[in-house]
């Protein structure tokens, strides 16, 4: 998903993705049917009196005809929607057609179909108003979900963005109190020594130490999921600042720099990993 720069005027493109109208549509027809038996607007509660699911049949074909004109109005706002962005004002257009034709539905509906004595005119006006219920509650409520989904979604991307730009690795000494964080951009490698461990990394142009009271082995357990990778009894380095694998008198050794003037020693016992590791990144993996 991209970020995008929303125009003034304009509404949201999620609005009015193929999946989201589906979703739209889908949870209108079932809060209309659902709010049409349980409240029985538009003096509904007189349908059928003696029997219950005959009432029912009827509330669901009248939800059917009004999903008809939904997704008529909706079909004409995709393809609207190939030539650019959508304005506010065409979709509260859009939807106060929808209010308006549906309410015109259910008044011609009682009027032809079921007898009724009212006015058209007075029909339509009741009909528009428990219409604009029906419909405005699921679109408010949709819609406020779609903001929200797209929200947490945008949210989520920055927060990768700015990890994989900038990551920062936190040491801890032996008594779990933090002592330093760098930049996974300037560390170089660590090196064990006895129970302290040296960090080497960058800052600026100058290559710093750092001495740990640590052991490599319990820092190899607390870094797990960052760029460190075992190399050597007495190594871990940063796999993101390798920038030649070479291979000298039958030992692989890593390079820090183009010159060689910063090499990490790989032993036997690790070399397998650290060659699967370089092999993975050379296939893209």
């Amino acid at each position: 998903m991209s970020l995008e720069i929303r125009k003034k005027g304009y509404i949201p493109d999620y609005f009015v993705t193929w999946r989201n109208t589906i979703l739209q549509v889908l949870f209108t027809a079932l809060f209309a049917f659902l709010f049409i038996n349980i409240y029985k607007p538009f003096g509904a509660g007189e349908w059928y009196q003696e029997k219950w699911w005959m009432f029912s049949l009827g509330s669901a074909a009248l939800v059917i005809v009004g999903m008809i004109v939904i997704i008529v109005s909706r079909l004409l706002m995709l393809a609207r929607r190939r030539k650019g962005p959508i304005r506010i004002r065409y979709y509260v257009f859009s939807v106060a057609a929808e209010i308006l034709f549906m309410g015109a539905a259910y008044a011609v509906l009682e009027l032809v179909v079921l007898g009724g004595v009212r006015p058209f005119w007075i029909l339509l006006y009741m009909a528009v108003q428990n219409t604009s219920l029906i419909l405005l509650i699921p679109y408010i409520i949709s819609l406020l979900f779609f903001s929200w989904r797209e929200n947490k979604l945008t949210l989520e991307q920055l927060v990768s963005q700015l990890r994989a730009k900038r990551h920062f690795i936190p040491f801890e000494d032996e008594n779990g109190v933090l002592r330093l964080t760098i930049n996974s951009g300037d560390l170089l490698y660590l090196k064990a020594s006895d129970n302290y461990v040296d960090i080497i990394y960058r800052s600026g142009e100058k290559t710093k130490t750092y001495v740990l009271r640590n052991t490599l082995k319990k820092l190899e357990g607390s870094l797990g999921g960052l760029p460190l990778l075992r190399c050597h009894r007495s190594y871990m380095v940063n796999v993101t600042s390798v920038k030649i694998l070479k291979r000298d008198k039958g030992k692989f050794v890593l390079w820090l720099d183009e010159d060689g003037s910063i090499t990490i020693p790989v032993s036997r016992g690790y070399a397998d990993e650290v060659l699967k590791y370089f092999e993975s990144v050379y296939r893209g993996e």
